[in-house]
């Protein structure tokens, strides 16, 4: 009898488990980052054209009212846009937790994610000047300019 109790007991546990585990994923964040409230817009404050210095060439990052695009070496990309749908679609939010926010809230995997941004300022030849920062690099970033630069700021 001692027996019998103690198996059943470690099944129950066993089930119990195993409800548990599929019970936290079924109710487990859709996307990548914990965020906010989602916009699929941009907002004021951001929108026009950031430019950055990479690898001896400008880079025009260009942030409108419902897409974010990219020029690099004579070539245009959208990254993301408000009337598309997954990942690549525009929505705004700020990452719980941090000062960052991310143009691409419905990314669900780590390398869908575009890594966080926010508006921040910099003082460069004795003068603070507005920037937008991009951490698409992990903890390292980029420095994006409303004026056209003539060096990299990255760190």
């Amino acid at each position: 009898m001692n027996r019998l109790s103690k198996l059943l007991v470690s099944a129950v546990a066993c089930l119990s488990f195993m409800i548990v585990t599929n019970h936290q994923s079924v109710h487990a964040a859709d996307t990548y980052y914990k965020v906010g409230k989602i916009h699929s817009t941009t907002p004021t404050s951001w929108r026009g054209n950031w430019y950055s210095y990479v690898n001896g060439k400008f880079c025009l990052t260009q942030v409108n009212k419902y897409s974010v695009t990219q020029k690099y070496d004579g070539k245009k990309h959208t990254l993301f846009k408000s009337s598309w749908k997954g990942y690549r679609k525009l929505a705004f939010a700020k990452i719980n937790g941090t000062n960052r926010y991310t143009f691409n809230a419905l990314a669900k995997k780590a390398y869908q994610s575009d890594k966080g941004w926010r508006v921040s300022h910099r003082t460069v030849e004795s003068q603070r000047v507005n920037v937008l920062r991009d951490y698409s690099g992990g903890t390292s970033y980029v420095d994006l300019f409303r004026s056209p630069v003539y060096k990299s700021y990255s760190k």
